[in-house]
C-alpha cells in the first residue's frame, strides 16, 4: 500500500506555562534590626540565594516554554498545511517525482498554505531561537526547518494560484513543470529537516510529559490529571510504533493493552468521583476511539489482510484515507481527534 505524505504527521499535545501552583514567589525581606546579631546573617543569605535560584529556574522554564509552544504551534499550522497540500497534489499526478505531463485527465492543483501562518512562524521562530538559554537539539533544527519550510510553502502557494487559475490551459502545463522542478528542489531539502523538527519536538515532549507525571503522582496522587497525561503518553507510543511502515504487530499489541489497562482504570476511578466524570467525558470517549481503530489496524497487519482496489484508491487521496476502515489514516484520525479533547481539558 502506498502510504500518503501525511500518514506520520502528528498533531502534538501543546505545552501550556507555567501555572500558578509552579510559579515562584519573590521571597519577603527579613524585617531590619538595628542591632542584627551575627547568627542571622547566614540564614539571611541562604534564603536570598535560595530566592535567586527559584527566580532563575523559573526564568529558565518560563524561555522554555515559550519556545516550545511556538516550535509545536508552527508544526501543527504550518509543517501540517505543508504536508496536507503536497498530498493533495500528489493525488492526481502519476509520478510526483516526474510531476505533470500535460496529459492528465483530472487537474486538481494543490491546496494553498496561509500566507498568515508563514508570516507568523517565520518571525516567531527565529525570535524564540535567540533566547536564552539555549535548548538544543531544538532551536537548531528549529532554524533549519523554518527556512526550508518558508521556501516550500511559497512555492506550494505559487502553484496553487497557477492552478487555481488554470493557466495550464494558456501553456500547456510549461510553468507548472517549471514550478514542480522548484518545488522538487527544495521538498529535497525540507523533507529531512521536517523529520528533524518532528522527531526533536516528540523527544522534548516525551521528556517533558514523563516528568510532569512523576510531578503530578507526587503532588497529587494518581488523579484524573495524571491518568488523562498517562493516556496521552501511552497513545503516543502506540502511535510511534504504527505510523511505522513494518512495525511488529505483536509489539504494538502489548502497547495497546497497556493503554486500555490505564484507559479502564481512569474509568473505575471517574466512577468513584462522579462530579468530575462529565468534564472527561469526551477524552474518555476519544480515548476508546483511538484503541478501536488502531486495534482494528493492527490486526490488518498481522493477518495481512489485503486492501480492496475501492480502499487502495481511498488511500491514496489525503482527504479520503480515513473512511478505510482498519486502515492507519483512520487510527490517525482518532488520535489527532483525542489530542484535541486532551488540550480542551487545559
Amino acid at each position: 500500500m502506498k502510504r500518503s505524505l501525511l500518514a506520520t504527521a502528528i498533531v502534538l499535545t501543546l505545552i501550556t506555562g507555567c501555572d500558578d501552583k509552579n510559579s515562584t514567589e519573590p521571597s519577603q525581606a527579613a524585617p531590619s534590626s538595628s542591632a542584627p546579631a551575627p547568627s542571622n546573617a547566614a540564614p539571611d543569605k541562604t534564603q536570598e540565594q535560595a530566592a535567586s535560584a527559584n527566580d532563575a529556574q523559573a526564568d529558565r522554564q518560563m524561555v522554555h516554554d515559550e519556545k516550545m509552544n511556538t516550535y509545536i504551534d508552527c508544526y501543527n499550522t504550518l509543517q501540517l498545511s505543508i504536508y496536507h497540500s503536497m498530498d493533495r497534489y500528489a493525488s492526481w499526478l502519476k509520478d510526483l517525482k516526474t510531476g505533470p505531463t500535460g496529459k492528465e485527465r483530472i487537474v486538481y492543483g494543490t491546496y494553498a498554505v496561509s500566507d498568515s501562518t508563514i508570516e507568523k512562524c517565520q518571525k516567531a521562530v527565529p525570535e524564540v531561537v535567540k533566547l536564552k538559554p539555549a535548548l538544543e537539539p531544538m532551536d537548531g533544527a528549529a532554524s533549519t526547518f523554518i527556512t526550508s519550510a518558508v521556501d516550500v510553502a511559497n512555492t506550494i502557494n505559487e502553484i496553487d494560484k497557477y492552478y487555481e487559475q488554470e493557466n495550464y490551459k494558456d501553456d500547456a502545463f510549461a510553468q507548472g513543470k517549471t514550478l514542480h522542478q522548484t518545488l522538487m528542489k527544495q521538498w529535497e531539502t525540507f523533507e529531512p529537516a521536517a523529520k528533524a523538527y518532528n522527531d526533536a519536538i516528540k523527544q522534548v515532549e516525551a521528556e517533558r510529559q514523563i516528568a510532569q507525571l512523576k510531578a503530578i503522582e507526587q503532588s497529587e496522587g494518581k488523579s484524573a490529571s495524571y491518568y488523562s497525561l498517562a493516556i496521552m503518553i501511552h497513545s503516543g507510543n502506540v502511535n510511534d510504533v504504527i505510523s511505522t511502515e513494518n512495525f511488529d504487530a505483536d509489539s504494538a499489541m502489548k502497547q495497546l493493552t497497556e493503554l486500555e489497562k490505564t484507559t479502564a482504570e481512569f474509568k473505575e476511578k471517574l466512577k468513584a468521583q462522579s462530579d468530575d466524570s462529565h468534564n472527561f467525558s469526551m477524552f474518555i470517549s476519544s480515548a476508546d476511539e483511538y484503541q478501536l481503530d488502531a486495534k482494528k489496524y493492527i490486526r490488518r497487519v498481522r493477518d495481512k489482510t489485503p486492501y480492496s482496489e475501492s480502499e487502495n484508491r481511498l488511500l491514496s487521496d489525503a482527504n479520503g484515507g480515513w473512511m478505510v476502515e482498519a486502515s492507519y489514516p483512520r487510527a490517525l484520525r482518532s488520535y489527532n481527534q483525542m489530542v484535541d479533547n486532551y488540550n480542551r481539558l487545559h
